[in-house]
């Protein structure tokens, strides 16, 4: 590995006879401008060039201020100070520079030949103190050498311990989170009790999620803590052609993964950021998608004041958030949607169909998925029916329609025939579950696919207007209203259809009766709906036997009652 900037060394020295003799020797030095450090703290070395001045580079100032300002404005990698300036004296003169920048080693200068003044400044922060009539060229070699390597080592050290302690602390904000989004009823109190308790953590410096908005391409605060209108004045994007959406939070937006910086400083994707973080006390971020079954929920963004934070395990366990909170939201949206009198209704139209995905076997005939439930993972089972005679579309549509993996004929009839289509990822079924809502029906007729979606009252169908487009890139919004939901959805029997069933158990009610497993004869065996779901028979038997008990139990309740 080799160096890609000039050894950069700052020379504090008011006495010009002084300033020459330091210059003199380190422009014969070749030695030293041959090693350098990374920014983990490894000590390389790299080829000696021909052009010795592009290897080492040197800076004098005579003032303190001056090497000060030197020091705010650009990298050194050394300073070697003279104690007695024009506008300061002695140890003060250290202590000023170790102050403004802890991460340089300092290497005193001084005419004095007192022994007990050099251990003092070792004690506040040098890292060598020469004399300089004493000095030479292998001795300051040497020097500034160890100087840099000793520096590197401590900071080395250090960033593991840190590192070492924000893991520890991050686990225990991991499952205070985990704890503490259960408790919550509303995506908003979830959004603000992450970003709270990341902000509240001492390994972290403020935290905030973002959504993405469709109509701008423009992230918006959804919940922040730490830090007040962090979007006020700055804008991220999730395009990849800009570069306010080549950050962070526009890759992990676009991946689905957790991106890290770390070290703003050195990241040249953060430019349109750098200056605005870096003010707010942070070194380094990691943005997490908030995923949940395919759907992104928003970006996590998390800050801290430590270079080179992150690291493969911090990485690992902070990225574990996108999950919970994204599993957290799908939770209460779906809660939210099953409670709310009111839903919106939006139906999509795609013209054409056949020709948009280049199917050849096409039919006028009317093909309709009558209902959609989930079958474990990303996976759905839509359940349908069409002319007998469209098999062959079927199986042409289940090899150019997205996620559409396999078809299955459950019943035929004389003039028609009802199957069973297995949905994988992407679904648009999914992605619009993980915002509380359903598919009611999708038909395919006169050519035109039609995809009727029911949402929870206040969804944005923004949002699902991009999920559908993800799958259909020409549907359209064809409408959108306002409906009440059927007086029937609150019966006890619904209720416990709803309440009392674990997602497994409603999943085989709603498969099994679709599929036809109630009809007499049956149209699906057992062993047939338990392979579509990928369970055991004795499983399917098991969930259908416990589900049935418990909803005819709240039917008999409700009936003694009255």
């Amino acid at each position: 590995m080799t160096r890609q900037s000039p050894l950069s060394i700052l020379l504090v020295e008011d006495n010009p006879g002084d300033a020459r003799y330091i210059r003199e020797i380190l422009d014969d030095a070749s030695e030293l401008s041959n090693r350098t450090i990374d920014p983990g703290g490894e000590v390389l070395a790299s080829p000696q060039l021909d052009d010795q001045e592009e290897e080492l580079e040197l800076v004098h100032e005579s003032r303190l201020e001056d090497g000060l300002e030197r020091l705010d404005e650009q990298r050194q990698d050394v300073v070697l100070l003279d104690l007695d300036l024009p506008d300061s004296q002695g140890l003060e003169t250290l202590e000023r520079v170790v102050d403004r920048t802890e991460a340089v080693p300092v290497v005193v200068l001084t005419g004095l030949r007192d022994r007990e003044v050099g251990l003092e400044a070792l004690r506040r922060g040098a890292e060598e103190y020469l004399v300089k009539d004493e000095i030479n060229a292998d001795l300051l070699v040497r020097s500034v050498y160890h100087a840099i390597e000793r520096k590197a080592r401590e900071r080395q050290l250090e960033r593991h311990r840190e590192q070492l302690a924000a893991l520890n602390q991050l686990n225990g904000v991991v499952r205070e989170i985990t704890d503490a989004v259960i408790d919550q009823s509303t995506r908003e109190e979830i959004e603000r009790t992450v970003c709270e308790a990341l902000a509240d953590s001492a390994s972290y410096e403020f935290a905030w999620i973002g959504v993405l908005d469709a109509a701008t391409d423009e992230f918006e605060l959804r919940a922040e803590a730490g830090v007040e209108g962090y979007l006020d004045d700055i804008t991220i994007t999730a395009d990849e052609d800009d570069p306010e959406g080549r950050g962070p939070t526009g890759r992990a937006f676009r991946t689905r993964e957790i991106q890290v910086t770390r070290n703003v400083e050195e990241d040249y994707e953060y430019e349109p950021w750098r200056e605005y973080v870096r003010e707010r006390g942070a070194y380094s971020s990691a943005a997490i998608p908030i995923v949940h079954e395919g759907t992104i929920y928003g970006v996590l963004n998390v800050y801290a004041d430590r270079p080179d934070a992150f690291a493969d395990r911090e990485r690992e366990v902070i990225g574990q958030l996108g999950e919970i909170v994204g599993h957290a939201i799908a939770a209460v949206e779906r809660k939210r949607a099953l409670l709310s009198d009111e839903v919106i209704e939006a139906n999509f139209r795609v013209e054409n169909v056949f020709a948009e995905f280049d199917i050849a076997e096409r039919t006028d005939d009317e093909i309709r998925i009558e209902q959609v439930v989930p079958a474990g993972g990303d996976e759905y089972l839509g359940y349908g029916s069409t002319p007998a005679d469209n098999g062959d579309v079927l199986n042409a549509l289940v090899d150019a329609l997205p996620a559409w993996e396999s078809v299955r004929v459950v019943d035929e009839e004389l003039d028609r025939l009802r199957f069973e289509v297995r949905f994988g990822e992407p679904s648009v079924q999914a992605a619009v579950a993980a915002h509380g809502g359903y598919v009611e029906a999708a038909t395919i007729e006169d050519g035109d696919f039609h995809l009727a979606v029911q949402l929870p009252h206040g969804a944005d169908v923004r949002q699902i207007v991009d999920v559908v487009q993800e799958s259909y890139p020409t549907a359209e919004l064809r409408a959108q209203r306002q409906v009440s939901r059927d007086d029937g959805g609150t019966s006890r029997m619904v209720s416990a259809f709803h309440d009392d069933l674990t997602d497994r158990q409603r999943t085989v009610v709603e498969t099994a009766y679709y599929a036809g497993y109630f009809e007499w004869p049956r149209d699906s065996s057992g062993e047939e709906i338990a392979e579509s779901l990928d369970i055991a028979p004795a499983t399917f038997s098991q969930h259908l036997r416990t589900a049935e008990n418990r909803i005819f139990a709240a039917l008999f309740q409700e009936s003694d009652e009255e």
